[in-house]
């Protein structure tokens, strides 16, 4: 295979010493002396049999062959160059595309996420939404932050943080806290997840008939966008209700609460080298971003 390609060294000594037309300024670039890319240059020509350049004092011109063998032989080593640093290069290594969940997205990530730039300046992120925690179909995803129990079997899944789930309405609609005082309010249903209303009565008011539900969403985010529209009581993970109990958008409605049986775990998919250092620093960052919880 490739029994006619000439040795690479030979090739770049004609490149360099096409492009700047003296064997001293192509040594001065190859790290070597002139006589050696001369020797290179001969040994090329005496592999091909025919002359490259016509040698006119100190300055190099390319023969007819020449000047059509160079775009060849630059546009090869261009393209590999291009190739290598694309794929194992410096850009290429820092560049992460992370899927969070939409909610998880624009509620924890986002608000932090200067923290991380900050600390790592040259670092590329690529930040994706996602609505459900289901594997990413045709995407590259060096990160992918899901919700459930962590079972997930098309890669590695580590732990991102579980959440106390409460109930949290506009100040304005807020009752006494009882399940009986929830139970007549409009209701907002997070649907998708384990931790819900019917739940939530459950372990708190057992003999109270479970309340029909006045909205149904599949985000987080419009939950808490609705109860704090004033449109009833939305029961969330507190980690996605901090920003809103802080500026004084919602309010506890109870101090009830439900212990979530599923979280946000970390998902590094097998399809991808999740080995890289920068995968794993920013895996460690986002895993000290929820132990802080701040």
């Amino acid at each position: 295979m490739y029994k006619d390609l000439p040795p690479l060294p030979w090739l770049r000594a004609f490149d360099a010493s096409a492009r700047l037309g003296t064997f001293t300024l192509a040594a001065e670039e190859l790290g070597l002396t002139p006589s050696a890319v001369s020797y290179q240059v001969r040994g090329l020509e005496a592999q091909l049999g025919h002359k490259l350049f016509l040698r006119e004092r100190k300055t190099l011109v390319l023969t007819r062959l020449g000047q059509a063998y160079l775009p060849v032989v630059s546009t090869a080593f261009a393209d590999l160059d291009a190739t290598t640093a694309s794929l194992f290069g410096q850009a290429a290594e820092e560049e992460l595309t992370l899927r969070c969940l939409s909610s998880l997205n624009v509620l924890w990530l986002l608000p932090r996420i200067g923290r991380y730039r900050a600390a790592h300046p040259g670092a590329r992120l690529r930040l994706l939404s996602a609505t459900w925690g289901e594997p990413a179909e045709g995407e590259k995803i060096d990160l992918d932050i899901r919700y459930g129990d962590g079972d997930w079997h098309d890669g590695e899944s580590l732990p991102l943080m579980h959440n106390t789930v409460i109930p949290v309405c506009a100040p304005d609609h807020l009752g006494d806290g009882t399940p009986e005082a929830l139970a007549q309010a409009p209701l907002i249903e997070l649907v998708g997840v384990v931790d819900t209303w019917p739940h939530f009565f459950a372990q708190h008011a057992p003999d109270l008939p479970p309340p029909e539900t006045a909205y149904r969403v599949d985000q987080s985010l419009i939950a808490l966008e609705l109860a704090a529209h004033g449109q009833g009581v939305t029961l969330v993970a507190e980690v996605f209700a901090k920003p809103y109990l802080a500026d004084g958008r919602l309010v506890r409605a109870s101090p009830l609460s439900l212990p979530a049986r599923q979280g946000h775990y970390i998902v590094l998919p097998d399809s991808q080298n999740s080995h890289r250092r920068e995968v794993r620093r920013l895996v460690a960052w986002l895993q000290a971003e929820a132990r802080e919880g701040s």
